[in-house]
């Protein structure tokens, strides 16, 4: 009953065709069906899927998540998002992100995975106020476990989105390190945009470092070629 007196006083709108929906919402459900999401029934691991291994045909990782091209309308949500702190678009993130996480859980066994969302750097963080990616994730991880300042990022690199792919690579040398032995366990690390792969990489060798038998990289976004 409270549900509905603050829906009717607050009402809340799809950030796609602007119908009235629940305050818990970002979408409405036909536009959540809508949407142009990958086909995880199909290609639960990405990195099984041809047209994407031949985007990132050298990957350090695993296993592959992610929920859609970085293309219209997730491109508009995720850079308002992060650059703007447009937080409305969160919610309707997090309910693809669900959506396509009960996919893949259904088809891959999660229950010994410990799941770590990438880092800011410490400068990077006080600057903008707030890691985006954890804002997005952190919601939708109840179910798992999530461990916190295991990974450091060590360097405050270039902005990734202004280098070139070799640039990139370099950029992210020793940029990360982690601080806790991971010996045999598999490790699920999170970003929201995989461009070339390179921040992804990075931190999957200093997990495989330290002990990781397997890591496994969830990203909201793949950027196509």
């Amino acid at each position: 009953m409270q549900h509905s007196f603050f829906n009717w006083l607050f009402p809340s709108y799809c950030v796609q065709c602007q119908g009235v929906i629940s305050a818990q919402e970002g979408l409405c459900d036909y536009c959540l069906a809508d949407l142009s999401v990958f086909d995880l029934n199909k290609h639960s691991n990405l990195l099984h899927r041809p047209d994407i291994v031949e985007m990132f045909p050298h990957c350090e990782f695993d296993k592959l998540f992610a929920c859609a091209f970085y293309q219209p309308p997730f491109e508009h949500w995720l850079k308002r998002l992060k650059f703007n702190n447009q937080i409305h678009y969160k919610k309707a993130l997090q309910q693809v992100i669900k959506k396509q996480l009960t996919i893949f859980t259904n088809k891959q066994h999660l229950a010994a995975a410990v799941f770590i969302i990438l880092p800011l750097h410490k400068s990077r963080f006080f600057s903008r106020g707030f890691n985006q990616v954890t804002q997005v994730w952190q919601p939708c991880l109840s179910s798992f476990k999530v461990l916190n300042n295991v990974l450091i990022r060590n360097k405050n690199t270039s902005a990734q989105s202004q280098l070139s792919k070799t640039k990139r690579i370099k950029n992210l040398q020793q940029a990360f390190s982690c601080t806790t032995n991971l010996e045999g366990k598999t490790v699920v690390i999170i970003d929201d945009i995989m461009t070339t792969g390179a921040t992804l990489n990075a931190a999957t060798l200093s997990l495989k470092e330290a002990g990781a038998k397997q890591v496994w990289a969830f990203t909201t976004c793949l950027t196509p070629l």
